[in-house]
């Protein structure tokens, strides 16, 4: 872990042999830094994070190397990436408010700025969620069916000034909002948790209504809600921060005859979400939505998280028109271990493989305790001591910046094949720039070459290492 971002030239050293392969257009016309010509390697180790390494000009034979190449093939592309980002939690705010303000601005271009992590994508939770203050929804008032009482002045102490201040280095930064749970006199027990949603055409109606007034509040607030999930992790409703129950029949219902509806009579155009889903079943949520011939043409696409992972790539197969994304990355324990910062990557590679074209990291700050207000201790991107007001860059933000930094709005994901690197995915940026994220999670240095054209360029891969090649 380090408290700020250095760029370093090291040297290397290494056992095993790959080869990354890429066509000769990608030459540039003069040599980089590193002596590849105009090629960037970028690579995260325990002991040094973000450091930019060698990659040696000397040419020699591909064949020599006596391995598979690893190609990078620009012809056959794939998903569009819309981008990387995290959640918006008031208990993050809290814990950047404790530093001083240098040091919450560093940490806020450092995450934003197109020179950072350059995260273009925020999650924002509508009411209360499990890194909340608290309790509370935007309208607690019971029976409020017209929303006379609809209100997020809490948010603009707390939600909204967050967006605000990271739109100061993203200015284009777009958020989806979902609810842990609605009001809770919409839920069966009257509670923000262990309950389900009451179902009658009353209630629905009006929250739909609810999200309509959400929508139009926030870009009130000049803050752009590109997306609208129905419920955070429907098929829960049993633990102890703000949960709702809901069947896949009963989303489906709410999305086709009340949400879709409503928001088309108020002419918001805004995009509709089938999520965030943790079941691996399509038959459990995401069938009954987009299996609908009338729901299915007004939802966007379907975000997934935890074991709904697994489901990307059969959703795609089944479902090739729509959009995924990886709502919320693995909470793990508070730790913030090197080795969940690989573990991260390698999901991140396994899923944008997997089409997901959109991916949210959960936690963005936490104070030292790690802890919600329900005693839940997760990990996050950046730590904030609040005693020592200082601020930790945890290994999870690497894994993050290892593509988010590189891999730009618009990109196309593209194919790649051989190598000995089994956490790795290419990009197209729509600069015509390529990036090749793969990473090293093996004990041993691995000895690689990138070939360019006929140009072989040689350098070490360290051991339980997060790395991106940008070639012009």
């Amino acid at each position: 872990m380090i408290t700020r971002v250095l760029t370093v030239i090291y040297p290397f050293c290494g056992l095993a042999i790959a080869v990354l392969s890429f066509p000769s257009t990608m030459l540039a016309a003069s040599n980089s830094a590193s002596g590849a010509p105009g090629v960037r390697w970028i690579c995260s180790t325990k002991e040094s994070q973000w450091q930019e390494r060698h990659i040696s000009g000397e040419s020699s034979g591909a064949e020599a190397s006596g391995v598979t190449p690893l190609k990078l093939n620009p012809e056959i592309a794939f998903q569009t990436i819309d981008g990387f980002g995290g959640c918006f939690n008031e208990l993050g705010w809290e814990a950047l408010l404790a530093l001083p303000a240098e040091k919450r601005e560093q940490a806020l271009k450092e995450l934003f700025d197109a020179r950072g992590a350059n995260f273009n994508l925020g999650r924002a939770p509508i009411g209360a969620n499990d890194f909340a203050g608290g309790w509370y929804s935007l309208d607690e008032t019971p029976g409020d069916y017209e929303m006379k009482d609809f209100s997020i002045e809490r948010d603009r102490h707390g939600l909204i000034r967050f967006i605000h201040e990271a739109m100061k280095y993203q200015p284009k930064l777009a958020v989806c909002g979902v609810p842990w749970c609605p009001p809770s006199w919409m839920t069966t027990n009257g509670r923000y948790c262990h309950g389900h949603i009451k179902d009658d055409p009353r209630t629905l109606q009006a929250y739909a209504l609810y999200f309509a007034k959400y929508l139009k509040a926030y870009r009130e607030e000049g803050i752009r809600v590109y997306a609208l999930y129905p419920q955070n992790e429907p098929v829960y409703s049993d633990n102890i921060y703000p949960q709702c129950g809901w069947t896949g029949e009963q989303l489906d219902r709410f999305l086709r005859d009340y949400l879709i509806p409503h928001l088309k009579r108020d002419r918001l155009d805004v995009e509709i979400w089938q999520g965030t889903i943790t079941s691996k079943k399509l038959a459990d949520y995401t069938d009954p939505v987009l299996g609908d011939p009338v729901t299915s043409p007004g939802v966007t696409g379907v975000g997934y998280q935890y074991a709904g992972q697994d489901a990307l790539k059969e959703t795609h197969d089944k479902y090739p028109t729509k959009k995924l994304a990886q709502t919320e990355t693995e909470c793990y324990g508070g730790v913030n271990t090197w080795e969940e910062g690989l573990m991260t990557f390698a999901h991140i590679v396994q899923d944008t493989n997997h089409f997901a074209g959109s991916y949210f990291y959960w936690n963005i700050a936490l104070d030292e305790s790690q802890l919600s207000r329900w005693n839940w201790r997760q990990n996050s991107l950046l730590t904030i001591d609040r005693r020592k007001e200082a601020l930790v860059f945890n290994p999870e933000f690497f894994s993050m910046k290892h593509f988010s930094a590189a891999v730009h709005p618009g990109a196309k994901r593209i194919e790649v094949s051989g190598g000995p690197f089994p956490n790795v995915v290419g990009f197209q940026n729509p600069d015509g720039s390529k990036v090749v994220v793969f990473g090293n999670d093996t004990d041993k240095d691995l000895h690689a070459a990138l070939q360019i054209g006929a140009v072989v360029s040689e350098f070490e891969v360290p051991a339980k290492s997060m790395n991106t090649i940008i070639l012009p």
